[in-house]
């Protein structure tokens, strides 16, 4: 089932757990989600309240629409 889920967090989300400090991805873009990966870098110029999508060589395209249709 599609799902469409919207990051709008540009940097990871630090955490300590027992004295070490873990990243986790707030971006969406890390191939090791939940942990940063260090992708949020292409995330970093986006213009607030746009929507994007990107593809699998991380190329950013903004979305012009979203529509939700009823079942």
């Amino acid at each position: 089932m599609p799902r469409y889920v919207k990051f709008h967090k540009k940097e990871p989300l630090p955490i300590e757990v027992n004295d070490k400090k873990i990243w986790i991805c707030m971006c969406g873009l890390s191939d090791k989600f939940p942990y940063c990966s260090g992708r949020h870098k292409y995330a970093k110029d986006e213009e607030e309240n746009q929507v994007y999508m990107y593809d699998e060589n991380y190329n950013r395209k903004k979305v012009k629409d979203i529509i939700f249709e009823k079942e």
